[in-house]
């Protein structure tokens, strides 16, 4: 009997052993697996014709904006994956006839809060959104005859851009590598009846949105009549024209966007 039990105990105890054994195996080399799977998307070119509101030119943190001027026929705007958001529609105001000529200022663009619909005063701007995801790039160009025409007659003048200032919007503030280019001054109109470059992005450059914006609404100057003026944009009207007074001068400005190549 105590032959037996000897034997039982001794069994016992290398069982134990083992498993002992086998548990600090177990926790030195804990078993593990690693599996990849992928996740996958893609994307198309938008497809909303419908035109899309720009943004405040001069907020740090531009919110969209409605640039329309219940006094003036609206901008057409067609929409579409490349596309123009907002061109300036120019006036420059009621001026004093003087016959040597005269060099006028634009007055500022009026543009609405989509929100809060408080009006505000900003200087004119371009606004362009590439959401092909082509990276072809782009080009703006203007040009106009620079015929102002009206009821009673015609006048001619130059409409120059200066101190063109270019903006990233949707995170493309800090990828100066993407920016298209802006050119810094151009005339259209008399004496300068080809197209103007306005913005041009090269291939790989120009996607998402940007603006190019002339002068600043701090910066206006404030006429005899305490009217604010961009002294950025200005109509040259050369001496030697029959100017009616109390008649609107009207020409057209002809803004294109094409895409590169």
């Amino acid at each position: 009997m105590k032959k037996t039990l000897a034997k039982v105990t001794l069994i016992s105890s290398l069982l134990l052993g083992g498993l002992l054994a086998s548990s600090v195996a177990l926790a030195a080399e804990p078993l593990s697996q690693k599996v990849t799977t992928r996740g996958d998307v893609q994307f198309k070119a938008a497809n909303d014709l419908k035109p899309v509101d720009p943004v405040d030119p001069e907020d740090e943190k531009p919110e969209p904006i409605d640039p329309t001027d219940p006094t003036k026929p609206p901008v057409v705007y067609p929409g579409g994956p490349l596309r123009l958001n907002h061109v300036p529609q120019l006036s420059f105001g009621i001026n004093e006839i003087d016959a040597k000529g005269q060099v006028i200022s634009a007055l500022l663009e009026t543009v609405i809060d989509s929100e809060s619909k408080v009006e505000t005063p900003r200087a004119s701007f371009v606004e362009v959104a590439d959401e092909t995801g082509s990276l072809r790039g782009w080009e703006v160009t203007v040009q106009s005859d620079g015929i102002f025409k009206s009821a009673k007659g015609n006048i001619e003048g130059a409409i120059t851009f200066n101190g063109a200032a270019l903006r990233g919007l949707n995170g493309m503030e800090t990828k100066p590598e993407a920016a298209p280019t802006a050119t810094s001054s151009f005339s259209i109109g008399k004496d300068h009846l080809g197209v103007a470059s306005v913005m041009k992005a090269d291939t790989n450059k120009g996607y998402n949105k940007w603006q190019v914006h002339y002068g600043h609404s701090d910066q206006a100057v404030v006429d005899q009549d305490k009217v604010k003026r961009n002294n950025q944009v200005t109509l040259t009207v050369p001496e030697g024209q029959l100017v009616l007074a109390d008649v609107e001068y009207v020409a057209a400005i002809q803004w294109s966007l094409v895409q590169g190549l």
